[in-house]
């Protein structure tokens, strides 16, 4: 297994949409921690306190970047129309150490 890191990039004025789709995202997120695959995720705001989004990260075990991407297109945030696009990239956890 690999980590990847998942950022979603929000659409405009996503606030209401999200909320929508917000249970069936943290199933999903719910799901990989389970399986002890979740490193960490969470939502960008646009600035600290403030309640509108920029997007998430996500970073988790995939077997392949492929199947990674497979998972990503089933993200209901950017099957809803929250996210305009996802990017995924390899990831190296360096700090802090893990046992």
């Amino acid at each position: 297994m690999s980590l990847f890191v998942f950022i979603g990039h929000d659409v405009a004025d996503s606030a209401d949409n999200r909320k929508a789709q917000r249970a069936a995202h943290l199933a999903r997120l719910e799901a990989l921690d389970s399986e002890n695959r979740l490193l960490i995720a969470g939502p960008t705001p646009i600035a600290h306190g403030d309640s509108a989004m920029s997007g998430s990260v996500v970073i988790a075990e995939f077997d392949s970047l492929e199947a990674a991407q497979a998972w990503a297109d089933e993200e209901p945030y950017l099957r809803g129309g929250v996210y305009s696009h996802v990017d995924i990239k390899p990831f190296v956890h360096v700090l802090p150490k893990s046992e």
